[in-house]
C-alpha cells in the first residue's frame, strides 16, 4: 500500500464490523466478497479504514486486515475465502454415503443438528479438539467432571464439554502475518479486536493503530483510573493512569486475537502475561507498575457488536492523536457496515427444545446496537444544534460596536462553554460543554443481517463446520450482502 500524505485529512471513512458466531463466521466471508467487488468500484477511497471484530468476527478481522496490509483486499478476500474452506470438514453423514433426504431422519435440519452433535463429540480438527483422548460417549462430548458439589455421578450434574482451541490457533496463523501492527500514515486499515478481562468484568480493546504521534506506543488500558493523591476528577488527567495497561509495541499478538474467542466453558480462559498493574501513585504522577497475568473471555460476552469500541477509538485516534497535530481535531465521519450473524426477528414460536434453545442463542448474541444508534443520532442533533446557536452567538457579538458590550459579551460566551457539564470522561471528570461540541462525527450504519432458513435452523449452528454448510453460508453472506448494497 502507498504512503498517506498526513497533510490530507480524509472527511469521511468506512468501517466494517463483525460479530462473533463460531461457524457463522464462514457469512462473513461471503458479505465481505460481494463488497469487496461492488464497494471498489463506486469510488477510490480505500475499501475499508477499520475493521473491527469479537470472537469469529475478530479472526476474520485479523485475517482481512493483515493480508490486506501485506498485499491487497483482493489478496485478503482471497484469503478469507480459504481459511473457511480449510476449517470446514465432511461430516459422518456423508463420509458414509448417506444424503439428505435418503432416510426420513436425514432431513437439511438433521443434518445440520447431527453435524453440530458430531462436532461437539469429536472436535474439528483445525478448529477444536477434545481436551481428553478417550472416545466419548456418541452424543455427549468430552467429559470434564466438577467434583464441588459432588453432584458428578447423579443427574443433571456439572459435566464440562471442554475442547482445546489450539488447533484453531494454528489455523491462524497459516492465514495471518502476526504480529499486525498498523499505520494510518502507511495507509493501512485499522484493527480494533474486543475481549473480555474476567476479573475486572471489562472490555478490552486491542488496537493496530499506536496511541501516539510518533507511532510507537500500541497499548490497551482499562480498570479504573486512578488519580495522584488529593487531586480532584476536574484536574489534569495527565498524571493519572489506568489500573491496567497490555504493551503490545509490535503489534497484535495471536494470544489476543484468542482472547475475543475464549468461548466460556467449552474453553478454557485466554491467559495474557506482562500486564502492567498499577501499584502506586505519588502526588507528582510518578507510578510503579507490577506485571500481573490476566485472564481472558470471548469479546462476546459484552459486546458482540463492537460499535461503541469502534466509536471510540475512531474519536481517541482522530481528537486525541492526530488532534495534538492539528489546531482543531477533525473527526472523519463513519459509514459503518455491521454483519448481523444472529437474526434479531423470527417468523414464528418455537416449541420443541432444539428450537427454543436456538432462538435464546439468536436473541442473547444479536445485535443490540439500535439505541446506540439512536442515541448517537439523537446526540449529535443536539451537537449541532448546539454548534449553530454557537456560532450565532459569535457572529451576533462580532457585529457589537460597543467595545465593552463586546468583551462581556464574548466572556459570557466563553464562561458557558467552561461550564461542566452533569456527564464525564471515562476517567470520571466533568466534561464541559466545550468539550461536548468538540470531536463529534456523523456515523451511518448499513446493516446486512443473516436471516435464520425456518426449513434447516438448529441450535448450536456456531458447532456446525460441515463443508456444506459452511459453502451455504458463505453462499447466502455475499447474496444478502449484494442485496443491501446494489
Amino acid at each position: 500500500m502507498m504512503t498517506r500524505d498526513e497533510s490530507e485529512t480524509s472527511t469521511r471513512q468506512r468501517a466494517l464490523v463483525l460479530q462473533g458466531g463460531g461457524a457463522l463466521g464462514a457469512y462473513d466471508a461471503g458479505v465481505f466478497q460481494a463488497l469487496y467487488e461492488n464497494i471498489n468500484k463506486k469510488d477510490d477511497s480505500p475499501l475499508f479504514d477499520i475493521v473491527a471484530g469479537t470472537s469469529s468476527g475478530a479472526m476474520n478481522s485479523a485475517i482481512l486486515v493483515s493480508n490486506a496490509k501485506e498485499k491487497n483486499w483482493d489478496y485478503a478476500a482471497d484469503r478469507l475465502n480459504k481459511f473457511w474452506n480449510f476449517v470446514s470438514r465432511d461430516e459422518n453423514g456423508k463420509k458414509i454415503g448417506i444424503e439428505r433426504g435418503g432416510l426420513g431422519l436425514l432431513t437439511e435440519d438433521a443434518r445440520r443438528y447431527y453435524s453440530a452433535k458430531q462436532f461437539l463429540c469429536s472436535g474439528v480438527p483445525h478448529v477444536f479438539s477434545p481436551l481428553f483422548s478417550t472416545p466419548c460417549l456418541p452424543f455427549i462430548g468430552p467429559p470434564r467432571f466438577d467434583t464441588r458439589f459432588f453432584d458428578n455421578v447423579v443427574l443433571p450434574n456439572n459435566i464440562w464439554y471442554t475442547y482445546s482451541n489450539q488447533p484453531l490457533k494454528a489455523s491462524l496463523e497459516k492465514f495471518i502475518n502476526f504480529p499486525i501492527k498498523t499505520s494510518y500514515k502507511s495507509n493501512q486499515p485499522r484493527l480494533l479486536i474486543v475481549s473480555v478481562d474476567v476479573q475486572e468484568g471489562a472490555v478490552v480493546t486491542f488496537d493496530s493503530y499506536a496511541k501516539d504521534v510518533n507511532d510507537t506506543i500500541r497499548e490497551s488500558t482499562y480498570g479504573d483510573f486512578i488519580r495522584p493523591p488529593g487531586e480532584q476528577s476536574d484536574d489534569d488527567q495527565s498524571k493519572g493512569h489506568y489500573k491496567y495497561a497490555i504493551s503490545y509495541p509490535d503489534g497484535i499478538e495471536p494470544q489476543y486475537v484468542m482472547a475475543s474467542g475464549s468461548v466460556p466453558i467449552n474453553y478454557d480462559y485466554t491467559e495474557i502475561n506482562g500486564i502492567n498493574e498499577l501499584q502506586t501513585l505519588d502526588d507528582q504522577g510518578n507510578a510503579t507498575f507490577n506485571k500481573v497475568s490476566r485472564y481472558f473471555w470471548d469479546g462476546g460476552i459484552l459486546s458482540n457488536t463492537p460499535l461503541r469500541e469502534l466509536i471510540q477509538a475512531h474519536k481517541d485516534y482522530w481528537f486525541t492523536v492526530k488532534g495534538k497535530e492539528q489546531e482543531t481535531a477533525i473527526v472523519p465521519d463513519l459509514d459503518v457496515y455491521i454483519v448481523d450473524v444472529w437474526p434479531t426477528k423470527e417468523k414464528g414460536i418455537p416449541w420443541d427444545h432444539d428450537g427454543v434453545s436456538n432462538r435464546k442463542e439468536d436473541l442473547l448474541l444479536n445485535d443490540k446496537t439500535d439505541y446506540d444508534k439512536k442515541v448517537a443520532d439523537m446526540v449529535s442533533d443536539y451537537i449541532d444544534f448546539a454548534r449553530r446557536l454557537k456560532d450565532l452567538a459569535v457572529e451576533a457579538t462580532n457585529a457589537v460596536a460597543d467595545v465593552n458590550k463586546k468583551k462581556k459579551l464574548e466572556k459570557n460566551l466563553k464562561d458557558i462553554l467552561k461550564t461542566k457539564g452533569k456527564s464525564s470522561h471515562r476517567t470520571d471528570g466533568h466534561r464541559n460543554y466545550q468539550d461536548l461540541l468538540n470531536g463529534r462525527f456523523d456515523i451511518n450504519v448499513i446493516t446486512i443481517e443473516r436471516i435464520n432458513n425456518v426449513f434447516y435452523d438448529i441450535s448450536n449452528k456456531m458447532f456446525d463446520y460441515s463443508s456444506d454448510t459452511i459453502k451455504q453460508l458463505m453462499d447466502d453472506g455475499r447474496d444478502d450482502a449484494l442485496k443491501i448494497i446494489r
